[in-house]
């Protein structure tokens, strides 16, 4: 166990690929399973919603669907398995790292913006998971990572509209 959890961390370092991992439907499942499991508890451990948590659900749904997506358009759908264990490895251990300041993120003032540490960790923590996914895509793509980081990029923020859609308060 602790060898498959510092491969994760070599792969989050740019050590090593998602090749160098099993190509195990198990692995991948449990760690969909571990991945959801952490990301639904560190919600609702800050105090989220039960929308909150279903739109985490969602986005994880809509994540797997991205990576068969892109694989599949560049013809590499055999490396599914390795990229997503490499990508669901890797969020296990970012939220795992950022759960302790979550409860400490207060929503900012939009007339009064303050960069607060817990803020600028949490950023921190999203351009350094943006750094790995684009890792994991360069390697599993066999593309230039600087094409893969556009890719992630245009994706991530994708993602971040479609959160703030969902959750926007009702009035």
């Amino acid at each position: 166990m602790l060898r498959l959890i510092l491969a994760f961390v070599d792969i989050m370092l740019h050590r090593r690929g998602p090749q160098d991992l099993p190509s195990s439907r198990f692995l991948l499942w449990l760690l969909l399973a571990a991945s959801l499991g952490v990301e639904l508890a560190v919600t609702l451990w800050s105090g989220g919603s039960l929308l909150m948590m279903a739109v985490a659900v969602l986005v994880t749904a809509l994540n797997v669907w991205f990576v068969w997506a892109l694989l599949r358009t560049f013809n590499r759908e055999r490396r599914f398995r390795q990229t997503m264990t490499a990508l669901f490895g890797a969020n296990v251990i970012l939220t795992l790292l950022q759960a302790p300041i979550v409860p400490l993120i207060e929503v900012p003032n939009p007339q009064e913006p303050v960069l607060t540490i817990p803020i600028f960790v949490t950023t921190l923590v999203f351009l350094w998971s943006i750094d790995i996914s684009a890792f994991v895509f360069s390697r599993s793509l066999e593309r230039p990572y600087l094409l893969c980081v556009a890719i992630v990029i245009a994706y991530a923020l994708l993602i971040l509209s479609l959160q703030a859609t969902l959750l926007q308060p009702v009035t």
